[in-house]
């Protein structure tokens, strides 16, 4: 009876169109995460144990993404991969964030390619338009959106690129944006629009990224960021991900150690 109700409840919500289709993806969510036990009856399953699922953009076109976690968690991130796709890395970050009791999803910006291979990867990534990939993002957040939760974007390297137009395009509706080693491109006018929280994680070494775009970003950003923070870490880019050479378990649990207080202070309060 409890599990009508909720269903008509998500029905009957009046949102716009990506938060419609993330409500009835959340009712459909809490359908399959129902099994009957022996005797008949219906019992949670793992939550914590990521799925796939199909998203709508508000242009109607569709993608991938994994999930996991509570459907009524006070908490939601969303993951945005690197060059590399929405890998099995990608999937345990979600897994793990479950487990904290967020509501987490890895979206899949390149259609289900994906490769381990730097050249093939790299040319998967350059084949991508970044319009579209932008619309794939506000699904992602628009998704997550829930009465009482709060939520954060992060993404690393091509990942960070996406955080960070999540927090120009649709910073009224996140909490927190990490941004993991990728350039923070934009106008100043854009950047003051930006109100949510924003973290910077920088590689001292990392090419793309240069001590003179760091001051310039620091300088741009906290004149118009509601709250900035940036660190900068003595490795390359790359070193929090298993699949660069350049990957520092030492220095990436440090790092993680400052998106954890962050996240703590803006999305877990």
């Amino acid at each position: 009876m409890r599990l009508v109700l909720a269903i008509l409840m998500l029905g009957v919500a009046s949102l716009a169109t990506a938060q419609q289709d993330a409500v009835d993806e959340q009712a459909e969510a809490l359908l399959q995460a129902m099994e009957l036990d022996a005797e008949g009856t219906a019992v949670s399953v793992d939550l914590e144990k990521g799925r796939l699922i199909t998203i709508k953009t508000a242009i109607g076109t569709q993608l991938q993404g994994f999930v996991a976690g509570p459907l009524d968690a006070k908490q939601g991130i969303l993951l945005l991969h690197d060059r590399w796709g929405l890998n099995e890395t990608m999937r345990q970050r979600v897994e793990l964030f479950a487990a904290r009791g967020y509501r987490a999803l890895a979206i899949d910006v390149f259609d289900g390619r994906a490769s381990n291979v730097w050249k093939y990867a790299t040319e998967i990534l350059n084949a991508t338009d970044p319009e579209w990939v932008k619309r794939d993002v506000l699904a992602g957040v628009a998704y997550l959106q829930a009465p009482q939760r709060k939520v954060a974007a992060m993404g690393w390297g091509f990942g960070g690129w996406q955080a960070y137009q999540a927090a120009l395009m649709a910073s009224d509706q996140l909490d927190a944006v990490v941004v993991w080693y990728a350039p923070l491109y934009a106008s100043i006018q854009e950047a003051r629009a930006i109100s949510a929280p924003l973290l910077a994680i920088f590689a001292q070494d990392d090419v793309r990224v240069s001590a003179q775009m760091i001051a310039s970003y620091e300088g741009m950003m906290k004149k118009s960021a509601n709250v900035f923070r940036d660190y900068v870490y003595e490795a390359d880019h790359g070193f929090a991900d298993p699949q660069y050479p350049s990957f520092d378990e030492d220095i990436a649990n440090d790092a993680w150690q400052s998106v954890d207080r962050f996240l703590a202070a803006f999305v877990e309060d």
